[in-house]
C-alpha cells in the first residue's frame, strides 16, 4: 500500500525501452477501458450490471474495448514519437522504427477471441505512423479523433441512442489523452529514452 501511495504522488520515471513499453501499453489500456466502459455505464445507467449478464452486450463491449486499445496504443506512440523526435535524421528514423516495432510487440502479446491476428491493425498503424513521422507533432486533442470515431461505431449501444454522441466520446477521450500526455512529460527521461531507442 505504501509503495502504491508513493507511486501515485511520485510516479516512477520512464528511461528504458521496457519502461516505455509498460507505460505505452498501460496508458493505452486505461484510455480504451475508461472511455468505452464509462460511456456504456452512462448510457445504460442502472441497467449496466444487468446488461453485463447478456452475452451479446458483454461480448460486443469487450470487442469494442480491444479495438479501442489498438487505436489508443497507436495514438500514444504517435504522441511519444512527436515529443521524443530528435533533430538528426538518422536518429529520427531509428527512433520511429523502434516505436513501430513496439506497437507490434504490444499488440501481439494477446489476440482477443474475436480476432485471428492483428495484421490489419498493424498495417493501418504503419500507414498512419509513416505520415505522422513526416508531419508536425500532433496534440493529444488531435491524435485521438479516429479512435473516438471507432469507439462510437463499435460501442454496444443502439444507433438511435448514440447517434449524436460522437463528440461526447471524443471529448472524454481527449481528456484522458491530455492526462496521459501530462504524465508522459513528467515521467519521461527524454535523453535516456532517445539514446536507448536509437542505439
Amino acid at each position: 500500500m505504501l509503495r502504491r501511495t508513493l507511486e501515485f504522488f511520485f510516479p516512477p520515471s520512464v528511461s528504458t525501452p521496457d519502461e516505455l513499453k509498460a507505460f505505452a501499453a498501460g496508458e493505452a489500456a486505461y484510455l480504451a477501458q475508461k472511455t468505452v466502459i464509462g460511456y456504456c455505464r452512462v448510457k445504460t445507467m442502472y441497467d449496466y450490471e444487468k446488461l453485463l449478464t447478456e452475452p451479446a452486450f458483454r461480448d460486443q463491449q469487450e470487442l469494442c474495448r480491444w479495438e479501442a486499445f489498438a487505436g489508443t496504443l497507436a495514438d500514444m506512440l504517435i504522441l511519444i514519437e512527436g515529443w521524443l523526435r530528435p533533430g538528426d535524421a538518422e536518429a529520427r528514423r531509428r527512433l520511429g522504427d523502434s516505436l513501430a516495432a513496439l506497437y507490434r510487440a504490444i499488440l501481439n502479446e494477446e489476440v482477443p477471441a474475436h480476432r485471428r491476428d492483428w495484421a490489419d491493425a498493424i498495417a493501418a498503424f504503419d500507414s498512419r505512423f509513416a505520415l505522422a513521422r513526416q508531419s508536425e507533432p500532433a496534440s493529444p486533442e488531435q491524435v485521438v479523433t479516429e479512435t473516438a470515431k471507432l469507439i462510437h461505431q463499435l460501442v454496444p449501444i443502439a444507433d438511435r441512442l448514440k447517434r449524436n454522441d460522437r463528440e461526447v466520446i471524443n471529448g472524454d477521450l481527449r481528456l484522458h489523452a491530455l492526462a496521459a500526455h501530462a504524465s508522459m512529460l513528467k515521467r519521461f527521461r527524454r535523453d535516456a529514452l532517445v539514446a536507448a531507442l536509437t542505439a
